[in-house]
């Protein structure tokens, strides 16, 4: 089966232009004249003119990654199959698109369809999505990222909390279940005491592992658990959810640094069975959605339990992940943020809108910044929309393009900007109404 996936990779590009060429002409669309925001959008009132961005740059990624009838998603414009990262992006784009415009609601159905491609069945019995996407639903047998999955199902229990429907509320109890039986492990509290860290044997540690490796314990794998595991709770009452996301909120603490971000996994000494015996360090530098997952899980726990533990530490880590991520760029009043991952930026964003019910005085500045430098990017940057590509945003909000090429775009970065400009809509439309009421 691999080597005729191999044979078939070189052809794939241009069928897919072929098919998407041969969908516009038959939808009367390749007659239709591209819209051009040329200032437009910048003389309307915030919610609106967010929402009309989000439109445009997710009308372009639509055109250009998703080929809807095969439920097939690339990695660059009309390129080569994208793993699973890349579909989380899909999800989570047109899940918030949903909450912007209910016509989208069906366009979700049909993302969460295509779900079954990378769908892995071992024994009759549901094994995680994995990394890469099978010839037929329910056919995948590659490796599995567990954040992945993570991610996954947080869409879904939007899906659930927006429309109501029972089956994507099942879907994420079906992640939840897998990664608690997969991915989870109880930790010693000695092992944090014999490395220097502080810490009293009632306190409960776990953590989940990053894939199916076992390696370490990510930051990445472990602020989305408790996120999806601390709502899981709040919807059904199982304690077995609030117990593991409390055992890994609890671990992350050993991850944070001095200066309120996060290291980016715990490296472990094992045995010959890879069982944890201890600890080795905390490695690796910060991401900004190490911060923006801890802080969505912490309100999760809030809302889950009302304990206001969470609620101070989530608003001590967003002001921590502003100071850090946000730092001073060469045009004034402007922030500049990490380029090479878009989607890192959207999940503190994430973060910081969660918090808002609580901080909505600090959290609106710290999603100013952000609004400022996209909206920069937005008004000095955006490619016009052709055939087959774009309108694009470079990863580069303050200085541009440079060097990189729309044809190009990684696609979770192009549907990252996109849903960056859907999420400041839906956080404007919250303001707006809590302003009315």
């Amino acid at each position: 089966m691999n080597s005729i996936i191999q044979f078939l990779k070189p052809l794939l590009s241009l069928a897919l232009v072929l098919v998407q060429v041969f969908n516009l002409f038959f939808s009367g669309k390749i007659f239709e004249q591209p819209v051009v925001d040329s200032g437009y959008s910048a003389s309307l009132p915030t919610y609106e003119r967010d929402a009309y961005r989000a439109e445009l740059l997710s009308g372009g990624y639509y055109n250009s990654y998703w080929f809807e009838p095969l439920s097939l998603l690339t990695n660059r414009p009309h390129g080569e199959i994208e793993f699973n990262w890349g579909y989380c992006g899909l999800l989570s784009l047109t899940y918030k698109m949903s909450m912007l415009d209910d016509s989208y609601i069906g366009k979700s159905e049909q993302v969460v369809e295509g779900l079954d491609y990378f769908r892995r069945v071992v024994d009759r019995r549901f094994d995680g999505y994995s990394h890469s996407r099978a010839l037929f639903k329910n056919g995948a047998t590659n490796g599995v990222s567990y954040d992945d999955n993570m991610w996954l199902a947080r869409d879904l229990i939007g899906l659930y909390e927006l429309t109501n429907e029972r089956k994507y509320l099942n879907r994420a109890v079906e992640i939840a279940e897998y990664i608690i039986r997969a991915a989870f492990v109880d930790l010693d509290p000695q092992i944090f005491r014999d490395y220097g860290f502080t810490v009293d044997n009632d306190t409960p540690l776990g953590g989940f592992y990053w894939d199916d490796r076992h390696d370490a314990l990510h930051a990445c794998s472990n602020g989305p658990a408790i996120q999806l595991l601390a709502a899981l709770y709040r919807l059904t009452g199982n304690e077995l959810y609030l117990d593991k996301a409390v055992k890994s909120y609890n671990f992350l603490q050993y991850l944070v640094r001095p200066d309120g971000v996060f290291h980016d996994l715990m490296r472990f000494s094992k045995d010959s069975e890879n069982n944890i015996t201890g600890i080795l360090r905390p490695d690796g530098p910060p991401y900004s959605y190490n911060s923006g997952s801890p802080i969505t899980g912490a309100v999760e726990l809030y809302r889950a339990t009302g304990a206001s533990k969470y609620l101070d530490t989530a608003k001590y880590w967003a002001a921590c992940a502003d100071t850090y991520f946000a730092k001073d760029s060469d045009v004034d009043g402007l922030k500049k943020y990490p380029s090479g991952n878009i989607w890192f930026n959207l999940i503190l964003l994430n973060g910081y809108v969660a918090l808002t019910p609580y901080d909505a005085e600090n959290t609106a500045v710290y999603i100013a910044h952000m609004q400022n430098s996209i909206d920069y990017a937005y008004d000095n940057y955006i490619t016009r929309r052709s055939l087959l590509y774009g309108p694009s945003l470079p990863g580069d909000w303050i200085n541009g393009w440079g060097d990189q090429d729309q044809k190009d775009i990684w696609v979770l970065n192009a549907s990252s900007q996109a849903e960056i400009y859907a999420t400041l809509a839906i956080y404007q439309q919250s303001l707006d109404l809590t302003a009315n009421n």
